[in-house]
């Protein structure tokens, strides 16, 4: 009977060791994503990357929460919270959801709008599994295929442009300048540059190499499909938009007595906010044209989805908004969570 009963252990045991080590080695294996692959929009970015939208559902901070990690259906329906880590810089692709993790508090908040926040951080769709792919202050990061682009901080250099595989493996500096990584098109990352020229700029994501790629005073450049958008600062803080094929230059709206100071470009619509005697979101067409006046204020975190587009008012970062992103605007709506 002893040795029945020792065999049942040994067995049990055995069991035990194989279900454990195959939960262990299908949590901790990573899925790959094709070359091609992006985690979010460039104009997301540029806005914090606090929605993200991908396959059917939008990941994002929750500003009625803490800014802490949930999901949601496009359609806004079937919110729920995915886990407590307070989150920016979303990027969602295949089986994860990276995001640059933000110890949250009411003195840290403006800190997410500014790049500085607590580490690269992947998970899986359902919030589980978190691993730090890089524990330090850090700031905007972004996906190309299967390497992490992101501002690195540290004592000596402040910040740096760094990249990571998803694995975690080959953390590595890949300038000494903060490039911004938020726009990448077709494997290559397009950025205003910020050492004075300002001019638009693009580094080669296979050899890392960076060159001009339009001689301009640009703010906040990104590529949509054949076109080029920035704030140009010699027109003074005018949106504008280049045509990459024949390089002619559109003006798309300048403000009468104010500046362009923040926009998002998708699909066919552009949201922007203005500073200045008319300071508010507004809505137009991709070519300037049906300019739509949303709301008056300083507007701030302007996030674009399928469906809708959210945004906060500056003063007041945990009251959430939304419009149509391009069906007809009829009200501004006021949003809770929970």
């Amino acid at each position: 009977m002893k040795k029945i009963i020792t065999s049942i252990v040994i067995i049990i045991a055995v069991l035990g060791c194989v279900i454990g080590g195959f939960f262990y080695y299908r949590n901790n294996k990573v899925v790959y994503n094709n070359e091609s692959a992006t985690g979010n929009t460039a104009g997301n970015l540029n806005n914090g990357g606090l929605f993200c939208e991908y396959d059917g559902k939008i990941y994002f901070a929750n500003p009625s929460d803490q800014n802490r990690l949930y999901v949601m259906n496009s359609d806004c329906t079937d919110a729920r919270k995915l886990n407590d880590d307070s989150v920016a810089s979303l990027n969602v692709c295949g089986n994860y959801i990276y995001y640059v993790k933000n110890n949250f508090s009411e003195e840290t908040l403006g800190m997410i709008f500014r790049g500085q926040l607590f580490g690269v951080y992947r998970c899986d769709l359902k919030g589980k599994h978190p691993k730090a792919l890089y524990d330090k202050l850090s700031g905007i990061i972004s996906l190309s295929g299967n390497t992490l682009y992101y501002q690195h901080y540290d004592n000596d250099t402040n910040l740096s442009l760094w990249s990571t595989q998803i694995d975690g493996k080959n953390n590595k500096k890949i300038y000494d300048t903060p490039y911004t990584p938020s726009c990448i098109y077709n494997g290559k990352i397009y950025f205003s540059d910020t050492n004075g020229r300002h001019h638009i700029q693009v580094l080669d994501t296979k050899t890392n190499n960076i060159t001009d790629f339009y001689n301009c005073n640009s703010y906040m450049a990104t590529i949509e499909g054949n076109y080029a958008y920035y704030i140009d600062l010699d027109k003074d803080y005018t949106l504008v938009r280049l045509n990459t094929a024949n390089r002619t230059l559109e003006q798309l709206f300048k403000p009468s007595n104010g500046k362009v100071i923040n926009y998002n470009v998708y699909g066919n619509k552009i949201f922007f906010q203005v500073e200045g005697d008319a300071t508010g979101l507004y809505r137009m067409n991709i070519d300037g044209t049906q300019v739509e006046y949303i709301a008056a204020g300083n507007i701030t975190s302007i996030h674009c989805t399928s469906q809708y587009t959210f945004f906060t008012y500056f003063d007041d970062q945990t009251t959430l908004y939304r419009v149509p992103t391009s069906s007809p605007i009829t009200q501004v709506e006021e949003i809770v969570v929970k």
